[in-house]
């Protein structure tokens, strides 16, 4: 019994852990993406939806799609994000 608690209370503190990761890389992803010129117009804008989109999904707690979010901006954008490690 000591052992599963033991296992239980590793496994959560590394989902933890991870989550905690995830979340504080949102908001310096959505900083990034604010911060970048995009000179196309409608490329500017459809970034900008995305990175709107990544804030919301960051809000909800749902951090690693808000991540992927991010990167889909990015991509869009032509923009080349830092991440944490």
């Amino acid at each position: 019994m000591k052992t599963f608690l033991s296992i239980l209370a590793l496994g959560s503190a590394v989902a933890f852990g991870v989550a905690t990761v995830d979340a504080a890389q949102c908001p310096l992803l959505v900083k990034q993406l604010r911060e970048a010129t995009v000179a196309d117009a409608s490329k500017a804008a459809g970034v900008k939806k995305l990175t709107d989109e990544c804030e919301q999904l960051h809000k909800a707690g749902k951090h690693a799609d808000s991540v992927a979010k991010c990167d889909e901006a990015a991509k869009a954008g032509g923009i080349t994000l830092t991440k944490k490690k």
